[in-house]
């Protein structure tokens, strides 16, 4: 029965999928861990997938003189890169007068890349740090730190990136994903990095996928590698997690992915979203997105016998910098959805929330402006309020509860400040039921991006 259940979800899914054809432009709305990312989306078509991959952007070297001279050299090392890139974090938390998380930290991490050797082997590496600037004891548990609010320094990222053909790579050992359920979630001082074995085509008959092995991950606040399922908890034999996905484009227009994420004698996670937009008058846009979620234990199921699901849509508008956004969610009674890997990549997923807990019915409305179109060019902020109702009684009660978030983000476009990056956000939860409680959190980040090569 629940393998009936599983493909009469994934064929309802899917007949959706294949209405939106006809429209164009593919998107998927910023979920919380792209919204620690990135500033406020100028328009409806900057929103980005669950799906996003990895691109490197070249920036114009810092020392351009020396940049100028390495031009004579072999591609393998006319074409590296050295990147600083700097970064001032002050998080508060107070979980209703019953405890406090405080800390401030400073660090962030320098990424070498070389060019490519025989047009063929890169070689990749990213060292990460968090040093306490403050941060009482007795405060701990903001991820800021380790724990014990304690400075750390890890080689996040160590790998090999092997061409086989133009836009078909394999990555070997440590790196980064950028995936539903698996990701770096960047929103602290360092992100989430993994050890894994990973096949990635891009752009092939128009279909993006992925093959990968993932056997060791470090969170944001650690700097050691652990068995992926020992992150889930300790005393768990060590087991990986194998991932298959793709997405393909129909047109310059819409888009269809999916993905499975297979925790070995965990869990499997069954990802798919649709994604379209398309623009009825001169600078505005619309756009359109659906997700589901199926997530069920397997194996041995060491974390306990369960299925569940969410189902979501987003719907976005933008006119000349305003974007203004509506999203709902439902998940499944079964259980609550489990994210260990990465952020979770629900339209619904807040600074302090993700409402997604087992039997919750939720939605959102959210607005963003990018102040450069009334002159105040690096300016915008974005705000959002989500609500989300489960049952008063039985298995799944737990209190209704309410959050509101608002981030401002200030980029510097002066040549000397270029690269600065300032951003303040704040966040207050509100719950009603047994077991309550609200939550008020502050957040200031400082980052500084320094191409040195």
């Amino acid at each position: 029965m629940p393998c009936l259940n599983f493909r009469k979800y994934l064929t309802a899914l899917l007949a959706v999928l294949f209405i939106f054809p006809a429209l164009h432009n593919a998107f998927a709305a910023n979920t919380g861990y792209q919204a620690d990312e990135n500033p406020a989306p100028e328009s409806a078509k900057e929103i980005k997938s669950a799906f996003g991959p990895e691109v490197d952007e070249k920036k114009k070297s810092f020392f351009p003189a020396f940049r100028e001279k390495m031009k004579t050299l072999p591609p393998f090392w006319r074409d590296t890169s050295l990147l600083m890139h700097l970064r001032t974090y002050y998080l508060y938390r107070d979980n209703d007068d019953i405890s406090k998380n405080e800390a401030w930290a400073l660090g962030g991490w320098l990424d070498y890349k070389s060019g490519l050797w025989k047009n063929f082997l890169q070689i990749g590496l990213v060292g990460y740090t968090s040093q306490k600037l403050y941060g009482p004891e007795d405060r701990d548990g903001t991820g800021l730190l380790e724990p014990g609010q304690k400075s750390f320094s890890v080689l996040g990222q160590a790998y090999l990136d092997l061409r086989i053909i133009d836009d078909l790579n394999l990555r070997l050992y440590r790196q980064t994903f950028n995936l539903p359920y698996l990701n770096k979630n960047d929103s602290r001082m360092v992100p989430n990095t993994f050890e894994a074995y990973a096949l990635k085509g891009l752009g092939l008959h128009n279909t993006d996928f992925i093959i990968a092995q993932v056997t060791k991950m470090k969170t944001r606040n650690s700097s050691t590698f652990d068995c992926i399922s020992e992150i889930v908890d300790p005393d768990y034999s060590c087991k990986g997690l194998t991932t298959a996905g793709a997405r393909y484009t129909f047109s310059q227009g819409s888009d269809i992915g999916a993905i499975s994420l297979y925790s070995w004698d965990l869990w499997n996670t069954f990802y798919a979203e649709a994604n379209a937009t398309w623009e009825p008058s001169v600078n505005t846009d619309i756009r359109i997105s659906l997700q589901h979620t199926d997530q069920r234990s397997v194996g041995d199921e060491f974390d306990g016998d369960f299925d569940t699901y969410v189902f979501g849509g987003k719907a976005a508008a933008s006119y000349q910098g305003a974007l203004l956004n509506f999203a709902f969610s439902t998940t499944g009674s079964g259980s609550g959805i489990r994210s260990p890997y990465g952020g979770y990549p629900g339209y619904l997923s807040l600074m302090l929330r993700d409402f997604d807990r087992a039997d919750e019915d939720a939605w959102l409305v959210g607005f963003s402006y990018d102040l450069k179109f009334l002159g105040l060019d690096g300016l915008s902020f974005f705000t959002n309020y989500a609500r989300g109702n489960t049952p008063d009684s039985g298995v799944n009660a737990s209190p209704d509860q309410e959050e509101i978030d608002l981030t401002v983000d200030y980029r510097f476009k002066r040549d000397f400040l270029k690269g600065v990056w300032l951003r303040v956000r704040g966040a207050y939860l509100d719950q009603n039921g047994h077991d309550s409680i609200d939550v008020k959190e502050f957040r200031a980040i400082i980052n500084y991006e320094l191409p040195v090569l």
